[in-house]
């Protein structure tokens, strides 16, 4: 499948996996929260059930198609390619009118595919730790989680310029997604 691995991934991506849960459960995702068509809003609006399932299925369909690609041996532009394409697609969705969720579910799993389960361990713990123990702002807390990602990944040398490439591209996605999420002073009120 030499040089499909994007699309697949990007055909993967563009699955409203949390809106589909929400909606199963009688609940419009965009009438919850801050609107966003993801896991997290699935799960304060459907439940814990939905929520968990459309948060497991977002990883998945980003881990998948990058493990798969690994696994046939891609490298270089065609790996970077395949771990940002279900990212890009779950924030484009075209099933969603082109406004899908903010892709922190499918980053872990592109994540988890691309440097272990290190990697991902590394850049939920400091997201764990910025937004629960440090009190960071969403957006102050997911970007503090990327430079604990980019050190976890630095210890795959065999791949380093595909994760890097990854990690900006990741990284400035997660940005602009939470562009509304970060303000001043970085901690949330006590």
């Amino acid at each position: 499948m030499r040089g499909g691995w994007p699309l697949a991934g990007y055909a993967l991506g563009m699955l409203p996996f949390a809106a589909w849960a929400a909606r199963a459960r009688g609940v419009d995702i965009r009438a919850v929260g801050d609107g966003n068509p993801g896991a997290a809003n699935a799960w304060k609006g459907a439940g814990r059930l939905a929520g968990g399932a459309a948060a497991v299925a977002d990883w998945a369909k980003a881990a998948v198609p990058v493990a798969l690609a690994l696994r046939r041996g891609a490298s270089g532009v065609e790996l970077a390619a395949a771990a940002i394409a279900p990212v890009l697609g779950h924030r484009t969705s075209p099933l969603l009118g082109g406004r899908g969720g903010k892709g922190l579910a499918p980053t872990f799993g592109a994540w988890t595919a691309l440097g272990g389960p290190w990697s991902a361990a590394a850049f939920g713990g400091a997201l764990a730790f910025g937004y629960g123990v440090l009190r960071l702002r969403e957006g102050w807390a997911v970007a503090a989680g990327a430079p604990a990602l980019l050190t976890a990944l630095w210890s795959r040398p065999g791949r380093r310029a595909s994760t890097a490439a990854v990690w900006v591209l990741t990284t400035a996605s997660l940005g602009w997604a939470y562009r509304d999420r970060f303000g001043w002073p970085p901690f949330r009120e006590r």
